[in-house]
């Protein structure tokens, strides 16, 4: 410590003074100055109860004239004490060791000196430290790295407080002491031992507390997300929680995830690539299954981890074609053909089928479009397939029909559908029309009809019960080129199944090229209990005809040489029978008749017309004969019948006879407008049915243009009690029968109006 003035300048100054006095004395007598005095020199301790106590603070006072300089010194009984003994500053003085000590005070002024002093009797004051201990902070765990804890002791007073903090036999390095507040954070788990060292002077005194810290508690950690199901790219909230042990707080929380293809696979680290995080926000960009893994990490170093799993189906594709309508490419001409992609493409891969077809080649093209070469002039569909990269069950189809021409200037051009509409189911041994959509390409369009059209079977696939199988015919109506159509014929059982392809080619007559279409037909059984069947034709005909009411086509009750004789058609059903390329079943031209097309009124009506156009194909090749016989049924389906009007050639002209079959019909027929009926007739015709009171009348009519006005030709009554047939009765259902082996004919276009409805 500093002293103010040191005893050695005191003494210097008063013997400096002296001189000067008596030099001064020499020259002259001068009135000596008087010494200063110094009074009340005090010392007190700054703490009344430490006083005189060893290492306890103490304060001199004194008081000395003004303008006086002052100094001290400090002995301890008769020798000057050292720093050992004591020490100076601002405050005071602090004395070490025990004894009686002198502090002098010095003042001089005007080379005169003065002194006063006090003295302190000093006993030793014990350095001493007991019941050091380590508790924890509030709110905190005991004995847990990472908690707050607090070091308690009791210690003497004024003492020097060292702290020494061990781990095992070695100076602890992973603790933080802050000595300010005694605050103490253990880093690992292990025996800490904590020393407190209480020092006064050369004396010491020390205590220690041991403590066992355990592990951090590990945050308690939870994780749930807002959905369960996504799809790739779709993005999921996370809901988390991380809740730290006492003392603990938050270093990091991350999240992580864990990825396999299927619920089979073993789980991996994902790629960094495959999710994405954005704060509470995770991706997945791959389909699968995923488990998210967010991990909370306390500054202690405890950890823990909550998971939560997750399934990413496929990113959804759909594909169209660019235009509905069939494309022409030309031959041997690479074609980049465009479909339409929505969704993400990037997730599949995409092969190309040309199912089956030779000759054609098909690579990517420019944007969403494939690159076709096609060395033939053939049609064909072409299949784009996208392929999820992930689950490759998951796949997306469009179909590009598409045809080759060695003209894209001046071969016929195919509309939407080249069939024009003919169903893809076809019925054993019953016919179906072939129909063709095209049109003339570059100059002037020119008609096409169906000497400009080929059939051809290129691939059939037929089973049956029957010998030697079933054949798949291609017909025309006798000597009518206007009528193709096509037949599985297993006329003994009806029950071929499978399937054929047909390739149709149309030509232009005029400049030589063609277009090709192909189509699959599958082949149904038609048998007397076939439901389906029976569905089919009703259906079909009532989406492609003008009936009024279709019932069954009561196969149920029908012979089985009947049904083979029926054709379907867009308009409705053609009826044909003995056609020479097309013979029945019974090789005589058996003359029984067989009821083959029935329409069932859902409302019986009594006063109704029934319309339908009539055209003579050929007659029967042994006898010349064409019979058509209208059943009329009153009651039940085909029983309860009223009778027939047959309709036959005779002398070239059409007539109806029979009279409804009873004895008591009242008829008459004018000869003159009978129609001409020959080979390629076609005639349309009217039955108008009308019962008022006690009479039921039938009148026929007759025109030979479809916009011509009908004439009557025929008109019968009978009494609406007629026994036969119960005449006058509401009809149930009107049937087409072939009669008496009659010939070869077709019926189209049937309506049936109800006056009753």
């Amino acid at each position: 410590m500093k002293r103010k003035i040191t005893l050695l300048q005191l003494l210097l100054t008063v013997i400096l003074s002296v001189l000067c006095a008596f030099a001064l004395f020499g020259c002259g007598e001068t009135e000596e100055p008087p010494i200063p005095e110094v009074k009340d020199v005090k010392i007190a301790a700054v703490d009344g109860s430490s006083y005189g106590k060893a290492g306890a603070l103490h304060k001199v006072t004194y008081t000395v004239p003004e303008g006086s300089e002052v100094a001290t010194s400090v002995k301890i009984g008769d020798a000057f004490a050292t720093m050992a003994d004591y020490s100076y500053s601002s405050d005071g003085y602090i004395f070490y060791t025990a004894g009686e000590y002198t502090i002098t005070v010095y003042a001089t002024k005007d080379g005169m000196l003065g002194s006063g002093e006090a003295k302190l009797t000093v006993r030793d004051s014990a350095a001493s430290v007991s019941d050091v201990k380590i508790v924890a902070a509030a709110g905190e765990t005991l004995g847990e790295a990472g908690a707050l804890h607090v070091l308690t002791y009791n210690a003497g007073a004024n003492c020097d407080i060292q702290v020494e903090i061990k781990k095992g036999d070695e100076p602890a390095t992973d603790v933080v002491f802050n000595k300010d507040y005694n605050t103490l954070l253990f880093g690992s788990e292990g025996l800490y031992t904590v020393k407190v060292t209480a020092t006064i002077g050369t004396a010491s005194s020390s205590g220690e507390a041991q403590i066992e810290i355990s592990a951090p508690s590990a945050p308690s950690v939870t994780l749930s997300l807002d959905k369960r199901t996504v799809k790739e790219d779709e993005e999921v909230t996370l809901n988390h929680t991380a809740t730290y042990a006492g003392g603990d707080a938050r270093e990091a929380e991350t999240v992580s995830a864990l990825y396999r293809t299927s619920s089979r696979g073993t789980f991996a680290e994902a790629d960094a690539d495959t999710y994405t995080v954005n704060g509470d926000r995770f991706t997945p960009h791959v389909a699968g299954e995923w488990r998210i893994v967010y991990t909370a990490q306390g500054k202690s170093g405890a950890t823990s981890e909550a998971e939560a799993t997750l399934k990413c189906n496929p990113a959804e594709v759909s594909l169209s074609p660019k235009t509905a309508v069939r494309q022409r490419i030309q031959t041997n001409t690479a074609t980049d053909v465009d479909y339409l992609v929505e969704g993400a493409a990037d997730k599949y891969t995409v092969t190309y089928n040309v199912n089956g077809v030779s000759g054609v080649e098909a690579t990517k093209g420019d944007g969403y479009s494939v690159r076709v070469v096609a060395a033939n002039v053939d049609y064909f569909t072409l299949t784009v397939v996208y392929t999820h990269k992930i689950d490759r069950t998951v796949r997306q189809t469009v179909d590009i029909d598409l045809y080759s021409v060695g003209s894209l200037a001046y071969a016929p051009e195919w509309g939407e559908d080249p069939f024009d509409g003919m169903p893809t189911d076809v019925l054993t041994s019953m016919g179906h029309q072939l129909y063709f959509d095209a049109k003339t390409c570059g100059g002037a369009p020119r008609e096409l009809g169906y000497a400009d059209v080929k059939y051809e079977v290129i691939d059939s696939h037929i089973t049956t019960t029957r010998d030697g199988g079933a054949a798949v015919e291609l017909l025309r109506a006798g000597d009518d080129d206007n009528y193709p159509y096509v037949i599985v014929s297993d006329f003994d059982t009806n029950v071929a199944t499978g399937n054929f392809i047909l390739k149709m080619t149309v030509t232009d007559p005029y400049t030589g090229y063609s277009a090709i279409a192909m189509k699959q037909f599958n082949v149904l059984a038609t048998t007397n209990n076939n439901a389906s069947a029976v569905r089919f034709i009703q259906n079909y005909v009532k989406t492609h005809s003008d009936f009024y009411t279709m019932g069954s086509m009561n196969f149920e009750n029908a012979t089985s040489d009947s049904r083979q004789n029926m054709v379907l058609t867009k308009t409705g059903t053609i009826i044909q029978r003995s056609n020479p390329s097309w013979p029945l079943h019974n090789a005589d031209y058996s003359t029984e008749n067989s009821d083959f097309a029935m329409m069932d009124f859902d409302t019986a009506a009594a006063n109704c017309r029934l319309e339908f156009k009539f055209k003579l194909v050929a007659p029967n090749p042994s006898s010349g004969a064409v019979w058509l016989g209208i059943g009329v049924s009153t009651g039940a389906q085909s029983s309860s019948s009223a009778g027939y009007l047959d309709l036959h050639l005779v002398d070239g002209r059409l007539d109806i006879t029979n009279g409804l079959g009873t004895a008591t019909a009242q008829y008459s027929a004018v000869s003159a407008d009978k129609p001409l009926a020959e080979n390629g007739t076609t005639m349309y015709l009217r039955i108008d049915r009308r019962v008022n009171n006690n009479v039921a009348e039938y009148t026929v009519y007759v025109k030979a243009e479809e916009n011509a006005t009908y004439r009557q030709f025929y008109r019968c009554t009978f009494s609406v009690s007629t026994t036969a047939g119960r005449a006058g009765a509401p009809v149930k259902q009107y049937r087409f029968t072939h009669r008496n082996g009659g010939g070869c004919y077709s019926v189209e276009d049937v309506t049936i109006t109800n006056y009753d409805a």
